[in-house]
């Protein structure tokens, strides 16, 4: 497998950069765009509005000066367009609006500046708008209209001139284009070349600025993980942060505990490991020795006599039978500590399995003079479990005890009416306070001097006792003896 390399032009940094680079572009010419669109659309808005109320000023005007009799209460239904005064007044207000101000009659004449001079035109041809203006207006409506004919947009309104009697005499029309009106559109191309040139370096050093910001944190977590992945365990982030780069700072710190964890757990176990090796080879080593300095003897024909050739092979029997126990206790906690070994569990009653156990201890109280109690409890707890693995559980205790016991103690074994707590106490001599912690590792046996001992009784019971979830409690005081309390976990 190739290395890996790493390639600053493909960096999470350059790529940063160019996707701020590009956003701050994209975002300064949609900002000019939008704010081009939405500067002439409220500007339109404005024309709007004093179009319309310099039309409905002209119209007034128009209605007191050119149809006067109609307010004078004649019979005058026709608009009277013309004489001297009309030129002058048009140039006021076109120069005084900044529109082309245009009148039409009835007969839809239209008077107003042309080629220069003020004159009437009998129905001339007009855009369409301003056509739909005027016919608006004749209905005493008053429209604005905007219309775009090529680059130029043309704002037009219109405004009904009225008598006394509100009858229609003619429509005021107004038109004008953006342009004349003082707003001036920037183009689309002008915009781009524009904001290219301003928002591209502004862009860069951003970019630049960001993306260095949001890499620092990335650059100091990646070497923190190659510091564990080269085994320096006990290296740390120390980076305090409210956003996602410290939740992923904290989960590599608590990732970096654990494997520390597991580091010295590991060096424990080898440790384990190797003092399991020592003590099973010097366990193995003397009844070995002795099976072969006996059959040399026998060989070599040094042990003469019936009675010693005889006492060679009891010897020898009783370190094989040794050996024999050693090998199962081996291998009995081999299965239990398997994660592919499986209980037999069924339901049980407790007292049953006390009574059992109760009868097999009597008889090993028996043989070394140890007295035996067992109080007969009333109380019945049914529980879920390996009915034979708990019994050899009770029995390895008992019978550590009883190896510990003087002839003429007791070994009592109890229930509690309450709970489904099992005690077994002794009256030997008891556990020195520093080994207590110890007793349940396999081949301890310091305190066992004269007596034929694995060293895994104690180690199975409670391999045992984990499979089943029950809590021993181990209490002691020297030369007054021992008491084990076993709490099992109610179904």
């Amino acid at each position: 497998m190739s290395a890996h390399r790493w390639r600053p032009f493909r960096s999470i940094s350059w790529r940063l950069m160019r996707l701020f680079a590009v956003l701050l572009i994209l975002f300064t010419l949609v900002s000019g765009l939008l704010y081009n669109g939405l500067l002439r659309r409220q500007s339109i808005a404005h024309y709007s509005e004093s179009m319309q109320r310099d039309a409905y000023a002209i119209a007034q005007s128009l209605s007191e000066w050119i149809a006067p009799s109609a307010y004078d209460g004649l019979d005058e239904t026709r608009l009277n367009v013309g004489g001297e005064s009309l030129a002058p007044y048009l140039a006021f207000i076109e120069q005084l609006t900044g529109s082309t101000v245009y009148i039409v009659d009835t007969s839809h004449n239209v008077t107003g500046y042309f080629s220069g001079v003020v004159q009437t035109i009998q129905n001339p041809l007009l855009p369409s708008y301003l056509e739909q203006c005027i016919a608006l207006g004749f209905m005493g409506k008053t429209p604005f209209i905007q219309a775009r004919v090529g680059e130029t947009i043309y704002l037009t309104t219109s405004m009904p001139v009225m008598n006394a009697q509100s009858r229609v005499l003619g429509v005021v029309l107004l038109t004008s284009t953006l342009r004349e009106k003082g707003y001036s559109q920037v183009s689309s191309t002008a915009i781009l070349l524009n904001s290219l040139m301003f928002s591209f370096p502004l862009a860069v050093l951003l970019a630049f600025f960001f993306s260095r910001m949001f890499t620092r944190p990335i650059s100091s977590l990646r070497k923190v993980a190659l510091a564990l992945a080269g085994g320096a365990y006990e290296t740390r982030t120390g980076m305090q942060r409210d956003d996602e780069f410290g939740s992923l700072a904290h989960s590599m710190d608590i990732l970096a505990e654990r494997l520390e964890a597991a580091r010295a757990h590991d060096e424990q176990l080898r440790i384990q490991q190797q003092t399991f090796f020592s003590n099973i080879s010097h366990e193995l080593k003397t009844p070995v020795t002795v099976i072969r300095g006996s059959l040399e003897a026998l060989n070599d024909g040094v042990v003469r006599g019936e009675d010693n050739i005889r006492a060679y092979y009891a010897q020898m029997l009783s370190e094989t039978r040794w050996l024999q126990r050693l090998i199962q206790d081996l291998l009995e906690l081999s299965r239990l500590q398997s994660v592919d070994f499986s209980l037999n569990t069924s339901e049980f009653d407790l007292t049953e399995l006390l009574g059992d156990v109760a009868m097999s201890a009597s008889a090993l109280c028996e043989r070394k003079g140890v007295l035996f109690a067992c109080e007969e409890p009333s109380a019945r707890f049914i529980l879920q479990g390996d009915y034979t693995r708990l019994r050899q559980m009770l029995l390895a205790v008992i019978d550590n005890a009883v190896k510990f016991t003087p002839a003429g103690r007791h070994v009592r074994l109890t229930l509690k009416e309450d709970e489904p707590t099992v005690i077994i106490a002794d009256e030997g001599i008891g556990i020195p306070p520093g080994e207590i912690d110890h007793i349940f590792d396999r081949f301890h046996h310091k305190h066992d001097v004269s007596h034929k001992n694995t060293g895994l009784g104690l180690a199975i019971a409670q391999e045992i006792a984990r499979r089943h979830g029950v809590a021993i409690r181990v209490e002691s005081h020297e030369g007054e003896g021992t008491t084990f309390t076993f709490i099992f976990p109610q179904k």
